[in-house]
């Protein structure tokens, strides 16, 4: 099927009309910081579940309230390479910390720390975010909890990523006929396109694993798309997805459209 750009044009006024109604429930359900988020969260909304039912080894980094008062001088674990430099650290905390959770299939998909996690905010502005948005690092693992049993899917190891409100993140969700992908993308800008984690829940069997994507015959682990309007989607039965583009690049004409192997967990970019 040749998609072409009349024939997406359904496609984006459907994504802005999503984009609106969860652009406004993140207003209404976060702590806002200075600035509103520009980033494009258009994606079939996946029901999450409450903050409340976080498990309480995770609480003191969800409640602002219960966190520590800003300590200067506080020493990254981590390398200080890239943005890390731009960011003051204002507090540490060593139990495990939820940062993004989703229902998901029969249980929920979390972004979990499995280690100390540094919070704390830019320092200046950049194309990460704009001076005093929050920051968070950590070894953090994508898991898939079910019941009693966790099952990890991934490892982001000393991963550093900014938000303008401390509210927990969802998983972006494009629901396809044999499987549910979900998309967490911790950066909500970065001036270069935005990087999404993509996982899968099979419809058939339950089971959870993580996608890759295959263009040109070079696998990628992630999946690269456009800050702005349109996001990834689902248009009958195939992923399309919008380029990003940088500074002084020039728009693609034409998606990139992946077909779903789910024999081999993967998004196969078709040839044009």
């Amino acid at each position: 099927m040749q998609i072409t750009q009349k024939g997406l044009s359904p496609i984006r006024t459907t994504i802005q009309a999503a984009g609106a109604i969860l652009s406004l429930s993140l207003l209404l359900g976060c702590s806002s910081q200075k600035s509103s988020i520009s980033v494009a969260a258009t994606f079939e909304a996946a029901p999450s579940t409450s903050p409340a039912s976080t498990p309480s080894g995770s609480s003191a980094a969800t409640d602002p309230a219960q966190l520590p008062e800003n300590t200067e001088g506080i020493t990254s674990q981590f390398p200080l390479e890239g943005l890390a430099s731009s960011v003051i650290i204002d507090s540490v905390n060593d139990a495990q910390t939820i940062r993004a959770r989703t229902a998901a299939g029969q249980g929920e998909l979390l972004m979990i720390s499995s280690g100390p996690e540094e919070r704390g905010h830019l320092n200046v502005s950049s194309n990460y975010g704009l001076e005093g948005e929050q920051t968070y690092q950590a070894d953090y693992s994508i898991v898939y909890r079910k019941g009693n049993q966790d099952l990890e899917l991934s490892k982001l190891p000393a991963f550093l990523f900014v938000q303008p409100t401390d509210c927990i993140l969802d998983f972006a969700r494009v629901s396809f006929k044999e499987a549910d992908m979900y998309l967490p993308t911790p950066q909500y800008k970065s001036g270069h396109g935005l990087v999404g984690y993509a996982f899968a829940i099979d419809k058939r069997s339950g089971e959870a694993f993580p996608l890759s994507f295959v263009q040109d015959g070079i696998v990628q682990d992630t999946l690269v798309y456009a800050e702005l309007q349109p996001a990834p989607v689902n248009d009958h039965e195939q992923l399309v997805v919008f380029s990003p583009v940088g500074a002084g690049g020039e728009p693609e004409l034409e998606p990139r459209v992946y077909i779903l192997d789910l024999v081999n967990h993967q998004f196969v970019a078709r040839k044009n």
